[in-house]
């Protein structure tokens, strides 16, 4: 659906030359979620509005359906745009305008008469659920209904791609999943593939399918949302799916000068991922049945993404080292990710063979 090819964006102010986004390329397929985060400054923002050309990149090409944007002239461009809705972080509407003009804006050129516009209006408003306030000015509303009269603006034309830039920063965590939940049924609905930016992990957990990580003017690391969030490789990344889950605090514990977990020096601290069908069975109880070790949990956390559920554990293993060695293989060969952690308590044969 979307390809970006080599994209570079230089602001120049005549003082000094920003480059925005460095060689950035990127796939978004047809009928998918795609989440682009990264921390302020890292580009994401540019990245989206280079998409529908609202940002003419400096270098590189925007493929749409196997058309190059950049190659259009400005009257095709408009054209094009009309199948990119976008919505942003401050809602964008008219002040001086009702819900019912705000919505019919875009449609200013679409020759419909007065009948159609307004049977459009009112299908957009329907889809979004804000029928009733059509003649609510935006002073009148709150901001997750002015994020759904933006919504129901960005639908006007029959997009097939929604770009979404921040769309849900400025709301409550309420009215956040209220907004994404409303995302994910008009994908589902209208066949939109929706391209999401953000700097929030909970974001990406709940409604993206793959997602992309910047960090200046870069794409570090992408994937589907279950490989990113069991398997993060970049250290940004981690960063970032520690922010939902405690982890970090247990790391910080572990890496603290009290042993507080009386981890022993012969012990194995190791971190477990699970997803799928794994996560229903009892995995930790069997594994240390058969080899005749103890599993301590110290941090547990389940999540569903998408479809998949996942867990992650860090667990305390004492025993025999053959014994924990055979635990760890068992685990491995249930399709668990097992990863043993320095925990600065002594080196066992086990943990130097396992790393």
């Amino acid at each position: 659906m979307i390809e970006i090819i080599g994209a570079t964006k230089i602001f120049d102010n005549g003082k000094a030359k920003i480059q925005a986004i460095k060689d950035v390329s990127l796939k978004i397929n047809k009928g998918e979620i795609h989440g682009i985060i990264g921390y302020s400054g890292a580009g994401k923002s540019t990245l989206i509005r280079c998409i529908n050309l609202l940002e003419r990149p400096t270098q590189g090409k925007i493929l749409f359906k196997g058309e190059d944007l950049t190659s259009l002239r400005e009257r095709e461009l408009r054209d094009r745009r009309k199948k990119m809705g976008m919505i942003f972080q401050h809602f964008n509407l008219f002040n001086s305008r009702n819900v019912y003009k705000n919505v019919a804006y875009p449609l200013k050129g679409a020759r419909l008469s007065r009948e159609e516009e307004r049977e459009r209006v009112l299908e957009l408003l329907e889809l979004v659920g804000l029928e009733d306030r059509i003649k609510a000015y935006p002073s009148e509303l709150s901001g997750g209904q002015k994020q759904r009269v933006a919504i129901a603006r960005a639908l006007a034309n029959n997009p097939e791609v929604l770009l979404c830039d921040e769309a849900t920063s400025a709301l409550d965590p309420k009215t956040t999943d209220s907004i994404l939940e409303l995302l994910r049924e008009l994908k589902n609905k209208l066949n939109l593939t929706i391209v999401l930016i953000t700097h929030e992990m909970a974001v990406i957990k709940k409604i993206c399918d793959k997602v992309s990580v910047m960090e200046d003017g870069q794409i570090i690391e992408e994937g589907e949302v279950t490989q990113i969030f069991t398997r993060p490789i970049h250290e940004t990344t981690r960063e970032f799916v520690d922010t939902i889950t405690n982890r970090s605090r247990i790391y910080e514990i572990l890496n603290g000068k009290e042993n507080i977990f009386n981890i022993g020096a012969g012990d194995v601290l190791a971190r477990v991922v699970y997803m799928g069908d794994s996560t229903a069975e009892a995995l930790l109880s069997k594994g240390s049945r058969r080899y005749g070790i103890d599993a301590s949990i110290l941090y547990g956390n389940i999540e569903v993404l998408g479809d998949t559920p996942t867990g992650e554990m860090i667990i305390l293993l004492s025993g025999e080292d053959e014994n924990i060695r055979g635990f760890i293989d068992y685990f491995r060969g249930k399709g668990l990710i097992v990863e043993v952690l320095d925990h600065g308590a002594g080196t066992s044969e086990v943990h130097t063979q396992c790393c």
